[in-house]
């Protein structure tokens, strides 16, 4: 019967360990998680500006160039 008590108490004692143990290592995934996400998402914001300001470049420079096209004699010399 003490044996049994025992034996009882060592499962839960060791179980208990081992709930602790996960959550400990959830709370370090879901960290690291979180950590990731804040430095893609600042990668992603950066991208977006460049990639904004390539567009206002690419636009100046298609207008640019359209504007001289206009102003070129039609003689095709």
């Amino acid at each position: 019967m003490t044996q049994n008590a025992y034996n009882a108490f060592k499962k839960l004692v060791t179980m208990e360990s081992r709930i602790n143990d996960l959550s400990g290592m959830i709370a370090t995934v879901s960290h690291r998680l979180e950590t990731t996400t804040d430095r893609l998402a600042s990668r992603l914001e950066n991208h977006a500006e460049r990639l904004a300001r390539l567009e206002g470049k690419f636009e100046l420079l298609e207008t640019s160039f359209s504007a001289r096209r206009r102003r070129l004699p039609g003689g095709g010399e």
